[in-house]
């Protein structure tokens, strides 16, 4: 019994986890940027310590090699190494996750490159021997080198093939793809690859889970108040510079404290997400909703002025009206609605102060009997200032 739960735990968390570690096309934009400093600082790192280490080597290649071999390996490694240098200089200076991406991709392209040089210059040879055998190894390296970074599958199957096409393509070049020594190779690098693979995607759920804890309220699945205010900071910040506009959204589910008492907290819970679930599909992918705190939701309309967000709150309101909640705790059907106070942008602004004229327009709709929606516009007065306490 208990190895069937346990069976099912790892389906349930591998059918939940697999469309992240497939592909970034699942991926939050802000998770996007949290694994692109990841990639970033990694990338930066190894091509630093491998160029120095590239461009280190080249006495050896001097001392090993014949005088008509060492010369244009040599040139090939400090050309290798500067492009490295520069492109840690790249990855350094730029935060888009595709400016990391395509950072890697030139990096795993020059060392291949590098690979196709030497063996060219070496005039592939049928057996490797002193010297030559360690150019033999450069593949499996460019292989595991890889291990460090959080890679989607796609990503890391993609820059796989990069490695094993060119090593192909010298095998067949030297017609010796299917030789015992080569096959038993392949074999190596397969297994290696493997666990190149197991290593990434390890990294990338360990990275996705502890980010999940940082910044995503546990119960709905939304970003908690902390990491949503960073956003909204962040977005905030972009409208005024592009001179667009900005509008908050402060829910508040009416009584919610009567459904923990009559139905218990595991209907509230389930109130709460469905509630999350409702909003979120009713949003842009630009806007950011959270959790406030307790049974309070906050919207941010980036590129969105006061008139727009009344309408889109009214909207909201009637379609919260005419939901049916199914509620697992219970097993039956609540209806429930929402108060909303907007605020929108204006000269002089901040992020706190939209969000305290949202607050009191939102205590307005308590003292109007809530399920409606007011906006307080910039330096409105509220004629009831003095605040009560809600009744539940």
């Amino acid at each position: 019994m208990v190895m069937h739960e346990n069976i099912n735990q790892v389906v349930r968390t591998v059918r939940h986890y697999l469309p992240d570690l497939w592909s970034t096309a699942a991926h939050s934009t802000s998770f996007q940027n949290t694994r692109s400093g990841y990639l970033r600082s990694r990338i930066t790192l190894l091509s630093v310590v491998w160029g120095l280490l590239i461009i280190l080597w080249i006495p050896l290649d001097l001392v090993f090699l014949s005088e008509n071999q060492s010369a244009p390996i040599a040139i090939a490694r400090f050309m290798l190494g500067c492009g490295l240098l520069m492109t840690a200089w790249h990855s350094h200076h730029h935060t888009k996750l595709y400016q990391s991406q395509w950072s890697l991709i030139l990096l795993v392209i020059m060392i291949n490159a590098f690979y196709i040089y030497c063996i060219s210059v070496l005039d592939f040879p049928q057996a490797y021997s002193g010297a030559e055998y360690g150019y033999t190894l450069l593949p499996i390296l460019h292989v595991a080198i890889l291990t460090i970074l959080p890679l989607t599958l796609k990503e890391s199957l993609g820059l796989l093939a990069i490695t094993a096409l060119c090593q192909i393509g010298v095998d067949v070049k030297a017609q010796r793809l299917f030789t015992p020594e080569v096959m038993a190779g392949y074999w190596l690098q397969n297994v290696l690859a493997l666990m190149v693979i197991w290593s990434q995607q390890s990294k990338l759920y360990m990275l996705m889970r502890l980010y999940r804890q940082a910044t995503l309220d546990p119960l709905t699945g939304i970003y908690n108040r902390r990491m949503l205010l960073q956003l909204a900071q962040k977005s905030l910040e972009a409208c005024e510079q592009n001179q667009q506009t900005f509008s908050v959204l402060l829910f508040d589910i009416d009584k919610f404290k009567r459904v923990n008492d009559t139905w218990g907290h595991g209907a509230g819970d389930d109130v709460l997400k469905r509630f999350t679930h409702f909003i979120q599909s009713q949003i842009r992918k630009t806007d950011l909703f959270g959790r406030y705190g307790g049974e309070e939701f906050i919207l941010f309309l980036p590129n969105c002025d006061h008139q727009a967000a009344q309408d889109i709150a009214n909207r909201m309101l009637d379609s919260i009206r005419s939901l049916n909640l199914d509620i697992n705790a219970v097993s039956t059907q609540l209806r429930i609605t929402s108060s909303v106070g907007i605020s929108s942008l204006s000269h002089g602004d901040s992020l706190s102060s939209l969000i305290e004229r949202a607050d009191r327009a939102l205590y307005e709709c308590k003292d109007a009997g809530r399920d409606c929606a007011r906006f307080h516009p910039l330096g409105y007065i509220y004629s009831q200032n003095e605040r009560r306490k809600a009744v539940a």
